[in-house]
């Protein structure tokens, strides 16, 4: 076989790979719960053992290909090193809809005992009276929190009191394809550090065919809500007032100030000249990826909890044969910290009896806690540790040598900054005020809305809706 059909069909496997453990996020599939209790038909909500018995729990996740791989085998040691906790997965769809199935479950429905979820969430969740805060079961036992990251722990501290524990910790990334970059002759070790020089490497990408149809692109953007926040972040900006809502609750969005214009201004012009892919909504976050494996674009705009499903897909052979991965940190608009905003996601317990119940599910957080689970995690999914002794274990290590990506991750986490801009804000309504955000960014690259038009619009909108949310829980 020629090197050229051998270089063909790892593309090929590449992108069926991809589809497959990326796309399951849209459907919900691919997740085997195993032996770990019995789920109602609904919810996947594990009923209590019997007297005598271990306490069984659920805990609801959004996790899909290497992440969730990595999430069921330390559910399994878990249940397999000790008796008295049996703790049953259950996969409740993207962020989002996970959150708008605890709501709507709130009302009547059957609920879990632990919920792990993105930290956008955190204000609604506090304000539903639904969970109990880890701060007290920190308290009563005088539970060691010093090897823990002090930045997540300011996340979901609230007002003194940590209502939820750090699990699992993002930052944003720019994954490049260092081919592309040396194709048209720049450095793949000095990628793009703000948005202007992401112009500048694109203009030298981008490629038309002999009809002057455009055939790639420099970077591929999907539309979603959190670009723009972690542009905000990155650049020490706050998104909201009241120090982006923890000196009191945010009754006002700061998103359109000149940090947001410049980078919605930014997106739509390079969208609008071919320089930027827009790949749509895109909740699965393949195709972005997918973009930059097909040639069609040589950058995008990532995460670090993506990082081994990908490295993943490149270790099958790939590697080589067209493709190899960058990753760096996501630039941002001129004149920014050159530090990324931080995000992640949170293990809450639910304050519903029996206390028992939960009971078990802070046995269960208190061990996941441990380094030894923390860089087990961390090899497994990309997603950094909270627990910061873990960087010294050997699974943390290996994983480091093996994709050099990881230690760009954790280097870029761990200069990051615990002042309230970089740590995003706390907003009732996110799901309402991403929505908009959302709708706001297809109106001026889909449509023809002039982009500050749109974000203004949105913001005066956002308002609103955090206007009468304020109303509602006060």
């Amino acid at each position: 076989m020629t090197h050229g059909h051998s270089t063909a069909r790892s593309v090929f496997f590449f992108l069926a790979c991809l589809v497959l453990v990326l796309g399951l996020a849209a459907c919900g599939g691919g997740e085997d719960e195993g032996d770990q209790g019995t789920p109602s038909a609904a919810t996947g909500t594990v009923t209590t053992a019997s007297a005598g018995g271990p306490v069984e729990i659920t805990m609801w996740h959004t996790e899909v290909a290497a992440n969730l791989d990595a999430l069921q085998a330390l559910t399994r040691r878990y249940n397999d090193s000790q008796n008295e906790v049996k703790v049953k997965l259950a996969f409740q769809g993207e962020v989002n809809e996970e959150m708008a199935k605890l709501i709507a479950s709130l009302g009547g429905g059957q609920l879990p005992n632990l919920v792990y979820i993105n930290e956008g969430h955190t204000q609604r969740l506090i304000d539903t009276g639904a969970i109990a805060p880890v701060q007290e079961f920190i308290d009563r036992e005088r539970y060691d929190l010093s090897d823990l990251d002090k930045r997540a722990l300011k996340y979901y501290t609230v007002d003194g009191t940590l209502w939820a524990m750090p699990f699992a910790m993002i930052i944003p990334m720019l994954l490049y394809n260092k081919v592309t970059f040396r194709e048209v002759g720049l450095d793949p070790e000095k990628p793009p550090k703000d948005l202007e020089e992401v112009r500048q490497v694109s203009e030298k990408m981008l490629q038309r065919d002999a009809h002057g149809n455009l055939t790639r692109s420099g970077v591929a953007i999907d539309i979603n809500d959190w670009h723009l926040n972690l542009m905000i972040q990155e650049h020490g900006d706050l998104f909201t007032n009241n120090d982006n809502g923890r000196a009191g609750r945010a009754t006002e969005v700061l998103f359109n100030g000149a940090t947001g214009q410049a980078f919605f201004q930014w997106w739509h012009d390079m969208v609008d000249e071919g320089l930027a892919l827009n790949v749509g909504r895109n909740p699965t976050y393949a195709d972005a990826v997918l973009a930059v494996a097909t040639g069609r674009a040589g950058m995008t705009f990532a995460s670090s909890a993506h990082l081994r499903s990908v490295a993943d897909l490149l270790d099958l052979g790939l590697e080589g044969g067209g493709w190899e991965l960058g990753a760096a940190n996501e630039p941002g608009v001129p004149g920014g910290t050159g530090l990324p905003g931080i995000y992640g996601r949170a293990l809450w317990i639910l304050n519903t009896p029996p206390q028992e119940e939960q009971e078990a599910a802070w046995k269960l957080i208190k061990w996941l806690m441990e380094p030894e689970q923390q860089a087990e995690w961390y090899a497994g999914s990309g997603y950094l540790p909270v627990s910061i002794s873990a960087y010294e274990l050997p699974a943390a290590k290996e994983i480091e040598a093996k994709f050099p990506q990881f230690k760009v991750a954790a280097d870029l986490y761990l200069a990051s900054s615990t002042t309230s801009a970089p740590l995003g804000p706390l907003l009732g309504p996110h799901l309402e005020v991403a929505d908009i955000m959302v709708r706001a960014a297809e109106e001026m690259l889909v449509g023809d809305k002039d982009p500050v038009d749109a974000l203004n619009d949105a913001a005066e909108e956002a308002n609103g809706v955090l206007e009468d949310y304020n109303r509602r829980v006060e």
